[in-house]
């Protein structure tokens, strides 16, 4: 994934709250996740595609952020199919697919978005999934289901459905260390397959220190994004997914250093103590290209 694709924070909005909804259009998130499945009561979910509607602009204004509808389950049957129609009708980027096992279900999804664009007469595969892992068995079957169809561009893992499902602790311990296999085995399968992994949500809505913590480890273990549930969780977690001046400033020096190695004729060297070669060349040259997207260093 190229790095103007990237999203270092991704809001869930219940799409039944016109409010949010309006002020979702104003905060830095990167993108914004309008919500008809967990954050909708079952008495509102089918009024919360009229909310959205007529609360989101049809057109994007600039510079607000990206936009996504996530969809109830097919398992639904009464809420899905019109989930995707309410969906497609509000010119979003993709849909997001919660409760995901198998690449058979993202197949089935791509199958039904191929027919409502045909129907309304969107370009064909235009529309991007982004999928969440929330289960023992999506954990077990993560890489084909991030490499299950190329609208596929984000996979987040469900900490608090896995949770459910395993019996763990109604409270997590810092860093979600008793989820550290899984997340790491959904930002692995990411990574195998090209698509960006999201992480899990944080809860604890007073505790931005520990967001900060938790959104440092999940980038040292290799997401690229969180998704966040609350305005104030924005800023940190996009700082975190941002590079530093620090590691900007080094970057440069580590390119420069390069330059110089190639034009003395090598293409390794130790600097400072540090051995470069094109693994950690390639690594600078990221940290280069994200801080020109995010704007930083």
């Amino acid at each position: 994934m190229t790095t103007d694709a990237l999203v270092r924070s991704w809001l869930y909005v219940p799409a039944h709250k016109e409010r949010m909804i309006a002020r979702s259009l104003e905060l830095p998130a990167d993108a914004v996740i309008y919500d008809y499945e967990d954050a909708v009561p079952p008495a509102e979910k089918v009024g919360a595609r009229g909310v959205l509607a007529e609360a989101l602009p049809a057109v994007p204004p600039d510079g607000t952020p990206r936009r996504y509808v996530r969809v109830n389950n097919p398992r639904h049957e009464h809420l899905f199919a019109d989930d995707l129609r309410a969906a497609l009708e509000l010119n979003v980027e993709g849909i997001w697919l919660p409760k995901v096992e198998s690449a058979a279900q993202v197949q089935g999804v791509s199958a039904a978005l191929a027919y409502e664009e045909e129907r309304m007469g969107v370009e064909p595969g235009t529309t991007r999934l982004a999928l969440l892992i929330e289960s023992p068995l999506g954990v077990v079957n993560a890489h084909a289901i991030c490499a299950a169809d190329p609208r596929v561009i984000a996979v987040q893992f469900g900490g608090e459905d896995f949770s459910r499902e395993m019996g763990l602790p109604l409270v997590r311990t810092g860093e979600a260390k008793e989820l550290l296999y899984q997340r790491a085995a959904v930002a692995t399968a990411c990574a195998a397959a090209g698509v960006q992994p999201v992480d899990v949500i944080w809860t604890a809505l007073n505790d931005l220190e520990g967001l900060a913590e938790e959104a440092a480890q999940a980038r040292r273990l290799g997401f690229t994004s969180k998704a966040v549930i609350h305005p104030s969780q924005i800023e940190p977690v996009n700082a975190a997914f941002s590079p530093t001046p620090e590691e900007v400033a080094y970057a440069r020096e580590v390119i420069a250093a390069l330059d110089e190695a190639v034009a003395q004729g090598t293409g390794v060297l130790n600097y400072h103590g540090a051995f470069l070669e094109e693994p950690v060349i390639a690594r600078a040259r990221r940290t280069l290209e994200l801080a020109e997207r995010f704007n930083v260093g």
